[in-house]
């Protein structure tokens, strides 16, 4: 994008300044405009602009598009499977593998979902930045399941919106040890940053509102197979919500769900409880679904994620045959 000085319109004002851009700056998605915001490169009547500003009418806002985020370097295209659940002109929905990063960053330079997509030749958006190409939300690296792509910048920004104002339905399947004191439920704690470790999220007064709400789906020695719909998007969500609610995730040993919490269950049902945590090298947790208007045809639509063989050898153990067809089904 160019370097731009745009006045505010009578009828654009009360409007919070990286929607404002948005909309007057067409092609650019509101990630984008937001990292240049945050790198202060973007002015408000010669003064650098915070992200949650509301313009006022004849305010004047600069934006200098050229920042750090434009000097990275482009990933490289790298010659990695994907499976490719649905794809228009508009938009690609993957499946994808547990282990796989969504994109390049600190210590992951290369060998992410963003190198396979530009292996393909998939048209992509701008993205949050020059490494994030199409990248509208991400899962952790060892969380399975359904990622959505955009392919411009105009559905970039609809689809990052929608996620912004909860209008895009998740549901993951999870196995926990330990099970909820009630068959559905809803964990509404705060989340932060952890002081004592920076990798980690934590609950915390001073964090973002975070909901998520669960349904215990089966339970047998000491596991329980879950549905969790969040309704907020913070990093590690669900992993810690599970956590500080008694039931981490199986094999997530980050939150409380690795090796040591199956030696806690009782001895009688711990040999299943650990049959089950040897199917997983990872946390078990698995984006099943996601349900969103599709941004250009306005037409409500929902993708499935199949279900990965770990999760397949796991559910297997609990000897319900009908598991499968209820959670495909559900």
């Amino acid at each position: 994008m160019d370097a731009a000085r745009i006045t505010v319109r009578r009828e654009e004002a009360g409007v919070r300044l990286d929607l404002f851009l948005s909309r007057r700056l067409d092609g650019v998605s509101r990630s984008h405009l937001q990292r240049l915001i945050g790198e202060g490169n973007v002015l408000l009547n010669g003064k650098r602009a915070v992200k949650r500003q509301n313009v006022a009418e004849g305010d004047i806002v600069d934006v200098h598009p050229v920042s750090v985020q434009q000097q990275t370097i482009r990933p490289a295209a790298q010659d990695i499977p994907l499976e490719i659940l649905y794809e228009d002109e508009f938009l690609i929905a993957v499946n994808k593998p547990a282990g796989l990063v969504v994109h390049p960053g600190h210590g992951t330079p290369d060998g992410t979902l963003v190198n396979a997509l530009l292996f393909r030749g998939s048209q992509l958006s701008e993205g949050g930045s020059r490494d994030r190409p199409g990248i509208v939300h991400r899962l952790d690296k060892e969380t399975s399941g359904v990622v959505l792509i955009a392919k411009n910048n105009g559905v970039h920004t609809r689809l990052a919106d929608a996620f912004a104002k909860r209008s895009v339905a998740k549901q993951y399947l999870g196995i926990c040890i330990g099970r909820p004191t009630t068959e559905s439920g809803s964990i509404e704690l705060p989340l932060d940053r952890s002081r004592r470790e920076p990798v980690k999220r934590a609950v915390s007064a001073r964090g973002k509102k975070a909901i998520t709400v669960y349904e215990l789906f089966s339970h047998r020695c000491g596991v329980s197979v879950m549905h969790f719909f969040p309704r907020t998007g913070r990093t590690h969500q669900i992993r810690v919500h599970c956590s500080a609610a008694g039931f981490p995730i199986l094999a997530d040993p980050l939150y409380g769900g690795g090796r040591e919490r199956i030696l806690r269950i009782d001895p009688v049902d711990r040999p299943f409880a650990y049959g089950v945590y040897k199917c997983f090298g990872r946390q078990a947790l698995h984006a099943l679904k996601i349900t969103f208007k599709h941004p250009e045809t306005d037409v409500s639509m929902t993708i499935r994620a199949p279900l990965p063989d770990d999760f397949r050898t796991a559910l297997l153990a609990f000897g319900d045959s009908r598991l499968f067809a209820e959670i495909e089904n559900s």
